[in-house]
């Protein structure tokens, strides 16, 4: 016994083995899908939609699709969501050029000139402008 006890002292019992940690590694997301992801959010606009939208282009994620037609996504989620804020469609279209399209083109931030254009047309259905 006192051999046994001793050789335990001597000899430890070696920790179990566990399997390696796996560290999971994310991908990091494309600009023109955190564009997307960001201005979505900002319109709450439904994600359903976008993924239909984008089935319709034949992809599965805007960074698919070329500059042209993100932006007409982005168009087309801006102006869902002006739908009934606007007496009239056309007004909605052009304060979209002016404040948010012209605006990101002379150097602007896109969610800041959305986030703008947004208010502008609440202003405007208010009667306050």
């Amino acid at each position: 016994m006192i051999t046994e006890i001793k050789l335990g002292l001597c000899n430890p019992p070696e920790p179990p083995l566990t399997p390696p940690k796996l560290s999971v590694v994310s991908q990091p997301v494309h600009p023109q899908d955190l564009r997307v992801k960001n201005i979505r959010t900002l319109l709450d606009y439904p994600l359903d939609l976008v993924k239909e939208w984008l089935q319709f282009q034949d992809v599965d994620r805007p960074s698919l699709l070329d500059i042209n037609q993100i932006n007409e996504l982005i168009k087309t989620m801006c102006l869902a969501w002006a739908s009934n804020k606007c007496e009239y469609p056309n007004h909605a279209e052009s304060s979209y050029q002016h404040l948010v399209v012209d605006a990101v083109a002379s150097g602007a931030d896109e969610l800041t000139a959305i986030s703008a254009w947004m208010q502008h047309l609440q202003l405007v259905k208010t009667g306050a402008v």
